[in-house]
Parts: structure tokens; sequence; C-alpha cells
């Protein structure tokens, strides 16, 4: 039983030795680091930041107070106001017809056109009509002074119904533009 006694004291020995190695070489591992922060050239000092303004004392930010300058050859930006202030006001529903212009006269039928008939030729509305002596038929996008002598410039044919016997132009290019129906 003095041997087991023995041997527990032996082993026990044995670690604490291997426990001093490790811990001495551990310390050794770090001199090099240790010694490093501990070389100093000269008196130590310590620079702290500048202390936080107090806002009750401060009375504009500095963000605010440096107005930014463009740089040369650069177009500034507006400002969040002055797009809210170039904002016009649109339309409720912008799909509702416009409303009829004031002042504007209704188109008047050129003097010399007279519109005699429809007809549906190859799946599509004609509408015959004459014009300073020159007859013939006219299709939907016709134009006056464009695509025909049959109507006086700036003249469009808008639609042909042949189920009704009508003939619609429009006084312009623009789809809001003044229209005229003419029926037989």
């Amino acid at each position: 039983m003095a041997s087991s006694r023995d041997n527990a004291s032996e082993c026990s020995r044995v670690l604490s030795r291997r426990r001093a190695c490790c811990s001495w070489f551990s310390a050794l591992a770090l001199l090099p680091a240790l010694s490093a922060c501990a070389s100093s050239s000269g008196p130590e000092t310590i620079s702290l930041p500048p202390p936080a303004p107090n806002p009750a004392t401060a009375t504009k930010p500095a963000a605010a107070a440096a107005e930014p300058t463009p740089a040369p050859g650069f177009t500034p930006l507006p400002t969040p106001q002055q797009v809210v202030s170039e904002v016009g006001v649109g339309r409720v529903d912008p799909f509702a017809p416009l409303p009829p212009a004031t002042g504007e006269a209704a188109p008047v039928l050129p003097e010399g056109l007279r519109f005699s008939g429809v007809i549906l030729a190859s799946g599509r509305a004609q509408a015959l009509v004459q014009f300073q002596g020159n007859a013939g038929s006219l299709v939907v996008g016709d134009q006056g002074g464009r695509t025909t002598d049959l109507l006086p410039p700036a003249w469009r044919v808008a639609a042909v119904d042949v189920a009704q016997g009508r003939l619609i132009l429009a006084t312009g290019s623009a789809p809001g533009s003044s229209k005229i129906t003419l029926e037989l």
C-alpha cells in the first residue's frame, strides 16, 4: 500500500513541475509583447477627445451653419421646399374627359365640304365626301393637307360609323381637339 502512495505522490510532483514549466513558457511568450508596451521614448501623454457641446448652449447645428457650395460647372439640386412649391394641383381624375374649353367657339364646318354617304369596303369603314371640286372617300386617320385633299389643312377623320351613318371630324391632331359630327 505504501507503493501506491509513493506512486501518487510521484505523479503529483511531476504534474506540479509540468505546470511550473508551462507557466514559465507562457511568461516567456508574453515577454516581447510586454516589453514593447513598456518601452516608450518619452513622457507618456494621453489625449482625450473634445467634450461634446451642450445642446442647451448651442444655437445652430454645425451642419446647418455651413451652407454647401456646389462645385464649378454643376447646377445645384432644388431644395425640397422648392420642389413642393413648384408642383401644381392636378386633375382629380386624369382619365375623365376634358371639360369644354371656355372662350373657344365650336368648330365650323368648312365651306364646300359635303358629306354624302358611308360604305364598308374590305372591312374598312369609309366616308364619301366632296370638297373644293374633289370627290372621294376618307378613312379614319386621313388628315387634310397631309394625306388627303378632301379635307381642309389640320382637319382629320376621327371616326366613321357605318351603322349610324356618321362622319366625325377633328380640328387638330391632338386627341382632345374639338370635333364635329356629320350625319346623313
